[in-house]
């Protein structure tokens, strides 16, 4: 630009003509005749043209072969060589790749970043993406033998996208009870959603650090691990930000769970409010005017495969018997053999005594 402004200023200041300015700066007629007389100073822009891929006809079916792969573990995706090599392999993708496999692996690299994006680190959920779960405890009366009412819990998991919403009836809120609650609604619905929103709930969440950073129960972290969904949480105090699970919560309760019921077998109990939820999407959408069972059925296909080993719930605490061979575990009694008096597993004689002492302990559990 400096050179291009000498140019312009010989000649509008100095009045010299364009041979002149030539010999002057040195510089070509041609390029001279250019910048001295210009009068347009604009910045120029040309847009850029664009070039059709000849990778384009493939795209379509390499996406959809990402996206099934996303559903699945790391060590069980495709590669872009695999892709390509597959691509290579079938009858009629054969006929329309036209790239090497180079080009392949660069596109490959560059979808699986943009998709995991897409699916995993969108922040905001009241756009109600597809497979997007939101979950919440309620309370609820249950029905004693002796007419009693007794205070127990409801666990809803639902999927604002399509509206559907199942619940399960816990006696407590403890971590064993989430997690033993979510992996039968899981197992009942046939996969798992990819991110779920939690609050604070103390059975996933120790406490809150600095920056909102939380630190998570290890049981509840290790479930995340085991069924691969990320887990996000609320602001404190923000029920709001969960509007579709708190609504369900009243809804379900309102529905399946008054009067207080008399349970005599808790999982037939909750195998039927599942079956029952299942039913009740047959109705249609407040908004999207389908059916409820139509929507959900399209999430289903989405949802992350269950993983092949089901997730063992159980918490090990280190005990010590009293002098009458009983254990305190949640502040109820359990007894013991009397050999196993005032000991620790690892004080009854080797590893062998020990798992006798822990089975014999899990069996009066």
């Amino acid at each position: 630009m400096e050179r291009q402004k000498y140019l312009s200023n010989l000649r509008q200041f100095e009045g010299l003509s364009l041979c002149e300015i030539a010999e002057r700066s040195g510089h070509d007629f041609r390029t001279v005749k250019k910048y001295a007389d210009k009068e347009d100073w604009n910045e120029g822009y040309k847009a850029r043209k664009e070039r059709v891929s000849l990778l384009e006809p493939l795209k379509a079916v390499i996406d959809e072969w990402i996206r099934e792969d996303l559903k699945r573990s790391r060590k069980n995706r495709r590669t872009g060589t695999k892709i390509y090599n597959d691509l290579a392999k079938h009858a009629e993708h054969s006929k329309l790749l036209a790239v090497g496999k180079q080009t392949v692996i660069n596109y490959v690299s560059r979808r699986k970043k943009e998709l995991c994006k897409k699916t995993y680190d969108t922040a905001m959920f009241g756009l109600h993406a597809m497979c997007e779960a939101q979950v919440d405890f309620g309370d609820i009366l249950v029905m004693k033998d002796n007419g009693a009412e007794e205070e127990w819990h409801e666990l809803v998991v639902s999927f604002p996208w399509s509206n559907a919403g199942f619940i399960q009836v816990c006696r407590f809120e403890t971590k064993e009870c989430l997690v033993e609650a979510l992996q039968r609604v899981f197992a009942f619905i046939g996969g798992v959603p990819l991110r779920i929103l939690f609050d604070n709930m103390s059975s996933a969440v120790v406490h809150i650090e600095e920056h909102g950073k939380r630190t998570l129960t290890e049981m509840f972290m290790r479930f995340t691990m085991h069924h691969r969904f990320k887990a996000e949480f609320c602001n404190p105090d923000s029920p709001q930000e969960k509007g579709n699970v708190e609504n369900k919560v009243g809804y379900l309760r309102r529905n399946y769970l008054l009067p207080p019921p008399v349970i005599e077998d808790l999982d037939a109990f909750n195998k039927n409010l599942l079956a029952e939820c299942m039913a009740d999407l047959q109705r249609e959408h407040y908004v999207k005017k389908e059916l409820i069972s139509d929507l959900f059925l399209r999430e289903q296909e989405a949802l992350i495969p269950l993983p092949r080993e089901p997730f063992r719930v159980f918490t090990l605490e280190k005990a010590k018997t009293d002098k009458y061979s009983f254990i305190r575990y949640d502040n109820k009694p359990y007894s013991t053999s009397p050999e196993y008096c005032e000991q620790r597993p690892e004080d009854t004689g080797g590893a062998a005594s020990s798992r006798r002492f822990c089975a014999f302990f899990a069996q009066k559990s």
